[in-house]
């Protein structure tokens, strides 16, 4: 049996490393074996998220593209990838038909819904990288969106409600400040997303 690491499956499949260990045990002349064939099959995962992640990283994704995708997924309450075309038209919904209220007004609402070509050009920015994305690309990203949208969730200060309307200001002022650029920019460089 060859020595390998656990940490990277304990990592990002949340499996105990005593129960991996117990897994790669491979019984003298089992050769069906599919716990071990299993963690196979989860280190070809981590190894392939890894080389799309590369090919992420080359794409230059900006973090306003970024942004706008947090706060869709985030504004929607999204908690599981959703399909590449249902993701567009929600997309596309959301940032070109927003609600009236007076919640818009707020600096946060006026980042994501901009007015004149900024707003079409942000919309078309964002709109461009989703469609240029192979599948397991879009999967990638929208999954690391995702878990950037759950520290929000798990912020006991912040409630967790579709859309903007009848949010306190005091909670606009923390999705802005949470949502920031350099938030942003930080956590998809650790995320090996950005460069």
């Amino acid at each position: 049996m060859k020595r390998v690491s656990y940490k990277p499956l304990c990592e990002r499949f949340n499996i105990p490393r005593p129960t991996l260990i117990e897994w790669q045990k491979q019984p003298k002349g089992d050769e069906k074996n599919w716990r071990a064939n299993h963690i196979e099959y989860l280190r070809e995962q981590i190894d392939a998220e890894e080389e799309t992640k590369k090919e992420l990283r080359a794409k230059a994704i900006l973090p306003e593209e970024l942004f706008l995708i947090c706060a869709y997924l985030f504004l929607t309450c999204t908690e599981e990838t959703p399909k590449k075309q249902e993701f567009k038209r929600g997309f596309k919904e959301f940032l070109l038909y927003p609600q009236k209220s007076v919640e818009f007004q707020h600096e946060f609402a006026k980042r994501i819904w901009k007015e004149g070509d900024d707003a079409h050009n942000g919309y078309l920015s964002s709109m461009l990288l989703i469609d240029n994305l192979t599948i397991f690309q879009y999967y990638i990203l929208v999954r690391a969106v995702l878990d950037f949208n759950l520290r929000l969730v798990n912020n006991d200060n912040l409630t967790y409600r579709e859309g903007l309307k009848g949010k306190t200001w005091q909670e606009l002022y923390m999705y802005d400040k949470e949502l920031s650029l350099k938030n942003i920019a930080e956590y998809f460089k650790k995320a090996g997303i950005l460069p």
